[in-house]
């Protein structure tokens, strides 16, 4: 592990170590990767000694050079049609990363997700970036000082001359007729992460690349591992659980939910004993409608804690036993759950309950009474259990009258240590850009929504630095400027 050390000596060693290294994969093809060594970010690096507020450990993996490609790709032909279901009963499409090959587009998010995972590399199966690992070459970028250039102005970014020098080479089987999408690895070396060639290219521009993040009504569960420690199991009547192998078990809250298989347990009490062991407490079995069950020795526990992602926000749940009508004016909510810098709601507020925005008009213990139709939207019929967000001011407030969607700036990052290694935003504004992380935020607060980074070929200034997050897209989503990239565990080889 890479730390305590000046940022001079960090730079040195992380180049050091970073190499770039090709694979055959099980099925006989050449991919190419880039090992990411582990290193430390130290506490304050970035906005002015406020971020991240302890350090963060990243690194230890392998990333796909390039965007992937279809391994029947060429320079002139994606290899595949347009939005293929990829499941676990199709093995043969597999993705790898070269140069100057067409980028697979025209993929959902749970298809590219199982792509990555249909290619394997010593019997050990790749899976789809996640948003910690994508995060992780965006803070390589800015401790390294390499100023990123990439494809965010058809063909070329908007900082550059427009010369033959700056371009990619135009992918023509493009379905738009101008200069837009390149083929894989064609920019020059400044669209490498690190400015050389050894880099990982095309993080900035170009596609939006998919990670394996996904949001409910702007909520994220964030997932910590750990496994059973009993050599008999445990009952469906246990109450105290033993765990070894945590995940980062010294971070586990002193009482939180976790799911075991298909039951969600509350747990009181955490006895950490370091080493990744500790002892659960307290626990309640049967939670969120599932059943108690018994459960063997080793069998992984997911430690959950959601998190409202939207800076500004909240989010709730209808309560009410029936939902609510299109003429109720008022909202029973249960499961708060408040952004950054955000405190409850309030009479002003305004929801988003699916495709109709309200306005609160006053706030009593858990109920809310509202104004129906806000901003051109339409009242409707919303069940129990419905999510809704607040609409944060931070942001613009898009189209509120069809499929609403905000859209910003990422200001500053969050910093609770289960969020600040995913560069998600504490902060965002309308239009006002920061010189830390410059990018643009996109959101639509109701239903599911997975995860794109770093922008496409038409972003320009919303897209300079690489951290863009969009969580506009359903997973169903595809299209010609949407595409993803494979990661390996280095734990796995």
């Amino acid at each position: 592990m890479i730390k305590h050390l000046s940022l001079k000596a960090l730079r040195e060693q992380i180049n050091a170590q970073t190499r770039e290294v090709h694979f055959l994969t099980d099925d006989g093809a050449i991919t190419q990767m880039v090992f990411i060594p582990k290193f430390t970010v130290p506490a304050g690096l970035f906005e002015g000694g406020k971020f991240p507020a302890q350090p963060m450990n990243l690194g230890g993996f392998f990333v796909d050079k390039y965007a992937c490609s279809h391994k029947k790709a060429t320079n002139t032909a994606r290899g595949i049609g347009e939005n293929p279901t990829i499941n676990s009963s199709n093995t043969t499409d597999i993705p790898v990363s070269l140069p100057g090959k067409v980028a697979w587009t025209h993929i959902g998010f749970y298809s590219a997700r199982q792509a990555c995972a249909n290619r394997k590399i010593n019997g050990q199966a790749c899976h789809l970036v996640t948003m910690k690992e994508y995060a992780t070459m965006i803070y390589l970028v800015k401790i390294l000082g390499h100023d990123l250039r990439g494809n965010n102005n058809q063909g070329r970014d908007y900082r550059e001359a427009d010369t033959w020098a700056n371009r990619g080479i135009r992918d023509v089987t493009n379905d738009r007729p101008e200069y837009n999408r390149v083929l894989t690895g064609t920019g020059p070396v400044s669209w490498s992460h690190n400015g050389t060639a050894n880099g990982i290219y095309d993080i900035l521009g170009n596609v939006w690349e998919w990670t394996d993040f996904v949001v409910d009504c702007g909520v994220y569960t964030h997932e910590k591992r750990a496994y059973i420690n009993d050599n008999d199991g445990i009952t469906d009547k246990d109450a105290t659980i033993t765990l070894d192998g945590m995940e980062s078990g010294e971070t586990w809250p002193n009482n939180g939910v976790i799911k075991i298989e298909n039951e969600y347990i509350l747990y009181s009490g955490i006895n950490y004993q370091g080493d990744g062991k500790a002892i659960l407490s307290g626990c309640a079995r049967a939670q969120k409608g599932s059943a108690a069950a018994a459960h063997a020795n080793d069998v992984i526990v997911y430690q959950l804690t959601d998190y409202c992602v939207t800076p500004g926000s909240c989010t709730a749940y209808i309560a009410n036993g029936s939902g609510i009508s299109a003429s109720d004016t008022s909202i029973t909510y249960t499961g708060l759950i408040n952004g950054s810098g955000n405190n409850g709601f309030a009479a002003g507020d305004i929801l988003q309950i699916e495709n109709e925005q309200v306005k609160i008009t006053a706030v009593t213990s858990n109920t809310l009474t509202i104004e129906r139709a806000q901003n051109g939207s339409a009242a409707g019929t919303h069940a129990k259990g419905i999510g809704f967000a607040k609409v944060t001011i931070q942001m613009t407030n898009y189209r509120p009258e069809n499929d609403a969607y905000q859209q910003g700036r990422l200001n500053s990052l969050r910093t609770e240590i289960d969020l600040a290694p995913l560069m998600l935003p504490a902060t965002s504004s309308a239009n006002t850009e920061s010189e830390e992380w410059r990018d643009g935020y996109w959101i639509r607060t109701h239903g599911k929504r997975a995860a794109l980074r770093g922008g496409s070929w038409g972003d320009g200034g919303w897209a300079q630095l690489g951290s863009a997050l969009n969580l506009d897209a359903l997973p169903s989503h595809w299209g010609s400027n949407v595409g993803f990239r494979a990661a390996l565990s280095l734990e796995t080889l």
